[in-house]
């Protein structure tokens, strides 16, 4: 293995580097909605439960195949919370579409299921 000594001039600029790329990348740039998980993932249930890691973020559903979109007048069912459920059973056939959005975030991307 080989040894690689640095002087504390390195290190420390080093360190002033990261610090300044790490606060470029969060100030600069706007949050994006993780996106949700659905439990189940897929197959036969009475109850599917979304949620999203966002804090603060609402979820949109759609149970038609349609593609969900966030915001204020968005399509698709509003779950107004971080996580919800979605009432079943689910009739075999469904597909479940599912979208995580916040005020001043890009919404995530589409959760889908088959049930």
């Amino acid at each position: 293995m080989k040894k690689i000594t640095l002087s504390l001039d390195v290190i420390a600029a080093i360190i002033a580097v990261t610090i300044l790329q790490a606060c470029a990348n969060t100030a600069g740039t706007q949050c994006v909605c993780e996106k949700p998980t659905l439990t189940p993932a897929s197959g036969p249930a009475a109850i599917v439960i979304i949620k999203t890691a966002t804090m603060g973020a609402s979820l949109r559903y759609t149970l038609n195949g349609s593609t969900p979109t966030g915001g204020t007048s968005g399509h698709g069912t509003p779950i107004a919370a971080q996580s919800g459920s979605v009432p079943g059973p689910l009739v075999f056939g469904r597909t479940l579409k599912a979208i995580a959005y916040k005020a001043g975030c890009s919404d995530s991307l589409i959760a889908v299921g088959k049930y």
